[in-house]
């Protein structure tokens, strides 16, 4: 089998033409000549983020790098091997780019706590992802700072910006960027199969620039919020004040209840007195709950809403309604956008939550 497109002439002793038979899980690694070239990691780099820059650099696409170059065959769920890669898969790497595998791991999400009910996927704790089912697959999307991307020599994704509900750049504190200013489409890779250049700091649809510009300051809840989370991910548990400690399973299933319940069992005159309690915390901001449907960051600012000051305050007092109000329903309504298509949503399958994590969440929900 050859490549998609001709390697460049320099490159021409690479072995792409003498290829294993591919695999879904990857083999015990043998020894193989390294690529004709280097290329080195960025400043917490994520994993998939230097591949596809390597791709570009060979003047292949990602799936002919993956497949002739490591021999994987999983390359449409390439974000899903890319963050926890096997060990023996990091070998392979480490034999054919001349990385180690020490470095390998450090882009990867081998330091934070295992996903649980896909808490990594994109935009996972906003509106949408309750309202209806995750399809089957999903194209890669990411959100990214442009003060970051301008600062780049070459523009590359960090890892933190690969968890689906970061939301806040931790070095300028402002709201990441998640559609074009231009053709507002979703930030998205190229597809995995075609050869083209990995540039994140352009538009894949409409090629505008995504660096510079001004850049929206985070809200501080918004930014509290995703400091407690990435504890609770980084360190397997975090202290909510009133609330108490909360492992990274509770903590998923709690703003799931809270987010679910909010978006699948409220009706609509229901949800309007909601967002009229809630937006009234604002003040003289602007905020609309069309932005707790849509994005990362204005999802987190209502989950610290519904937690700040707990068990009193005024978003508590709804935080624990839901609460209730999930406990009362006769059947499970909020993880239907874990279930696959052909799969029955309505039904306490594994989709739901474990018994000792529903009795943490109805310990909080009877809190006096």
């Amino acid at each position: 089998m050859r490549p998609t497109s001709p390697l460049p002439r320099s490159a021409a002793v690479l072995p792409f033409e003498a290829i294993e038979p591919r695999e879904s899980l990857p083999a015990r690694p043998v020894s193989r000549p390294q690529f004709p070239l280097y290329v080195e990691p960025a400043a917490g780099e994520a994993l998939l983020s230097w591949l596809l820059r390597l791709a570009t650099r060979l003047g292949v696409s990602f799936r002919t790098l993956s497949a002739a170059g490591f021999g994987i065959d999983d390359y449409a769920v390439a974000p899903q091997w890319s963050r926890r890669p096997h060990p023996w898969l990091l070998m392979r790497i480490s034999q054919r780019t001349g990385l180690s595998v020490a470095r390998l791991r450090q882009m990867t999400f081998d330091g934070f706590e295992p996903d649980y009910r896909r808490d990594e996927d994109c935009a996972r704790f906003a509106g949408r992802r309750y309202d209806s089912r995750a399809p089957e697959s999903r194209a890669f999307r990411f959100a990214v700072c442009g003060q970051c991307l301008e600062q780049d020599a070459t523009p590359y994704l960090r890892r933190l910006w690969l968890i689906g509900w970061v939301a806040v750049c931790p070095d300028h504190g402002t709201m990441l960027i998640e559609r074009c200013g231009t053709c507002y489409g979703r930030l998205r890779v190229a597809p995995f199969a075609k050869r083209a250049s990995f540039a994140p700091g352009r538009c894949t649809r409409c090629a505008a620039s995504l660096m510079g510009g001004v850049s929206a300051p985070a809200h501080p809840w918004a930014i509290k919020m995703q400091t407690s989370l990435l504890a609770a991910k980084c360190h397997g548990a975090v202290e909510f004040h009133g609330l108490g400690r909360l492992t990274w399973p509770e903590t998923v299933a709690l703003i799931d209840v809270l987010h679910g319940t909010t978006w699948t069992d409220l009706t609509i005159s229901e949800q309007e007195r909601l967002w009229i309690t809630y937006l009234h915390a604002f003040r003289s901001q602007t905020r609309e709950p069309a932005d707790i449907y849509e994005g990362r960051h204005d999802s987190l600012c209502f989950l610290a809403w519904l937690l700040e000051g707990w068990p009193g305050g005024e978003g508590p007092c709804v935080a624990r309604d839901l609460l209730m109000r999930w406990f009362a329903a006769p059947r499970n309504r909020i993880c239907r956008h874990l279930c696959s298509p052909d799969e029955e949503p309505w039904t306490a399958g594994a989709s739901n939550f474990e018994p000792p994590i529903q009795e943490r969440l109805r310990a909080l929900a009877y809190a006096r």
